[in-house]
């Protein structure tokens, strides 16, 4: 009688970690996204920022400023990039940390990122 209620118990927790290992969690779904009422940036918009960052980073790095200015350069090129996508910087970085907290869909981000980069890249070179 007590191996048939050990067996049950047994049963019981593997059932619990059977249900428990297939459980999913949104931040490992590549398809997740903000809602559209959270005020936080879409993935097409974001991919199109991280782009424009991606790209002024870039073109900073390769000029030969003074290093007292330089900071200044970029950070205005920030306030540009967010200015022509109608972000503001705290809307960024709040974005940025819901993203980044679904690692999944980050990577489809990044990933589209690099898409639209090598897409400039072979343009510019034809």
């Amino acid at each position: 009688m007590q191996a048939k209620g050990l067996n049950s118990i047994v049963k019981t927790l593997y059932a619990i970690l059977f249900l428990v290992g297939c459980s999913t969690d949104s931040r490992d779904n590549p398809l997740a996204s903000p809602s559209e009422d959270s005020g936080l940036i879409q993935k097409e918009q974001l991919v199109a920022l991280l782009a424009d960052i991606h790209i002024a980073e870039a073109a900073h790095k390769t000029r030969v400023l003074v290093p007292e200015i330089s900071e200044d350069v970029l950070l205005e090129n920030y306030s540009a990039i967010f200015a022509n996508h109608r972000v503001t910087a705290e809307e960024f970085k709040e974005s940025y940390t819901w993203w980044w907290e679904h690692p999944a869909a980050m990577k489809s981000v990044l990933q589209e990122v690099t898409e639209r980069l090598n897409k400039l890249d072979q343009g510019a070179s034809h």
